[in-house]
C-alpha cells in the first residue's frame, strides 16, 4: 500500500491523539452513552472466561497440551512457572492469548517434551492453578490458535437507571458492538504506547516489550479510526469501495458500487449486515486493497500519524485487517436487584469489555490495581 502524503504534525501531537485511542473509557459507544453504572472484576471469580481451541488434539505428539484453571494470575506468569516446574525453557511453553489475571479463565498451554513421559500433572504446584486436562498433540501451541471465548461475567453495584439495562442489552443481542481493542492491550495507564519512547526513533527493546509496544501502536490507530467512524455515522453503513467481514463465509470481499443512493446495505439479522461488516487496518507492510470512498477515508486518516507508520514499516509488520463491529454471540443475562450476570461468546481477539461498555458505564477494578 502506498503510504498516504504526511501533514503537518509534531510527534507530540501525534502521541496525544495516539494517546486517545487507548483511552477505552473515553472512546464513543455505538447505541448512546449508557445510563446504568456499575462495577466489574471486584472478585476474580466475578469474570470468567473459558478458551476455544481453533483445532482438535491429536492425541499423540512431542507437545503436552494442559488445560488448566487460573486465578488471579495471568498468563505470562503461569508460562513461566510451567517451564520451571517443568525444567524446560521459556521456549519449550506456548498458550494461544494473554488472559486477564483478575479473572477466573480456563486457558490451554503447550509444553515440549520430546522423549519424555508425561508428568504428574496433579502434583504441579503452582499457586493459583488447577490442571483440568492433559493430552498430547503434534506442535506447539501459538498465538492467536483459537476459535474464541466464553465469558461469565458479574457487574455489581448496579446504578443510575438500573431499568434501562434490560433495553440495553436487548439491543445488544440483537444487534452488534464496536470491535474495540480494549484497555489491557495498552497496559497500565496506557504504558505500553510509551514503550518507543521517540516514533521517529530506533529504540532498544527485548522481543516481548518491542511486541508489545507494536501491538499497542496498530490497536491505537484502530481504536481512534473506529471512534471516527462512529462519529461520522459511517461505522456500519459500508462505504464504496470497502473491504466488509463476512460472517457467514468467515473471510473478506470488496464492496466496489454502493447498493443505494444512501450508501447503505440494508439490515441484516441480528449479529451481522448481510453484506458485510465495514472493516479497518490494523497498520503495516501490504495493501489495503480498499478502493474510492472508503481508500480515501483510510488515507485521510492515517496521513496524521506519519512517525508511527514509519516506525511500523521500519519493524515490518503485516497489514491486517480487523471488523469494526462484532456481534456478542448468545448473550444471555440475568439482573437481581442492584447486580447483573451475563453470558456471551466472542471470536478470538474480541474484548469482553468492548460489549459491556455500550451497556453500563463501568468501573473496572481490574484497572484501579
Amino acid at each position: 500500500m502506498t503510504h498516504p502524503a504526511p501533514v503537518p504534525s509534531s510527534l507530540g501531537d501525534e502521541r496525544v491523539r495516539l494517546a486517545r485511542g487507548a483511552a477505552f473509557d473515553t472512546l464513543p459507544t455505538l447505541h448512546g452513552t449508557p445510563v446504568t453504572t456499575g462495577s466489574i472484576r471486584v472478585e476474580p471469580a466475578d469474570f470468567i472466561v473459558r478458551e476455544s481451541l481453533a483445532f482438535e488434539l491429536t492425541g499423540t505428539g512431542e507437545h503436552l497440551y494442559l488445560l488448566v484453571r487460573k486465578t488471579g494470575q495471568n498468563t505470562r506468569w503461569v508460562a513461566q512457572r510451567l517451564a520451571r516446574v517443568l525444567g524446560l525453557p521459556m521456549r519449550a511453553v506456548g498458550y494461544a492469548g494473554m488472559k486477564d489475571r483478575r479473572a477466573v479463565t480456563e486457558q490451554w498451554f503447550s509444553v515440549h517434551l520430546p522423549g519424555r513421559a508425561d508428568p504428574d500433572v496433579d502434583g504441579l504446584d503452582i499457586d493459583g492453578v488447577e490442571v483440568l486436562r492433559a493430552q498430547r498433540h503434534s506442535g506447539k501451541l501459538r498465538i492467536g490458535a483459537l476459535r474464541g471465548n466464553w465469558f461469565r461475567i458479574v457487574i455489581r453495584a448496579l446504578g443510575g437507571d438500573v431499568a434501562a439495562l434490560e433495553r440495553r442489552l436487548t439491543t445488544v443481542r440483537d444487534g452488534l458492538v464496536p470491535n474495540y481493542f480494549g484497555a489491557q492491550r495498552f497496559g497500565h495507564g496506557g504504558g505500553n504506547l510509551d514503550l518507543f519512547q521517540d516514533l521517529d526513533a530506533p529504540a532498544r527493546l527485548d522481543r516481548q516489550a518491542r511486541s508489545f509496544a507494536l501491538s499497542a501502536l496498530r490497536s491505537a490507530l484502530f481504536n481512534n479510526f473506529l471512534a471516527q467512524r462512529i462519529a461520522a455515522g459511517t461505522a456500519a453503513t459500508p462505504l464504496a469501495g470497502e473491504i466488509l467481514w463476512c460472517t457467514r463465509e468467515n473471510g473478506y470481499r470488496h464492496e466496489p458500487t454502493l447498493r443505494d443512493a444512501g450508501g447503505a446495505l440494508p439490515s441484516g439479522s441480528p449479529g451481522e449486515l448481510p453484506g458485510g461488516i465495514p472493516s479497518g487496518l490494523l497498520w503495516g507492510v501490504g495493501d489495503s486493497h480498499a478502493t474510492e470512498v472508503a481508500r480515501a477515508s483510510e488515507d485521510a486518516f492515517f496521513a496524521g500519524f506519519p512517525a508511527t507508520l514509519r516506525l511500523l514499516a521500519a519493524h515490518d509488520v503485516r497489514m491486517m485487517r480487523r471488523p469494526l463491529l462484532m456481534p456478542a454471540t448468545d448473550l444471555t443475562w440475568r439482573i437481581d436487584g442492584q447486580q447483573a450476570c451475563v453470558e456471551f461468546a466472542l471470536s478470538r481477539g474480541q474484548f469482553a469489555t468492548a460489549v459491556l461498555r455500550e451497556c453500563v458505564l463501568l468501573n473496572d477494578s481490574a484497572l484501579a490495581e
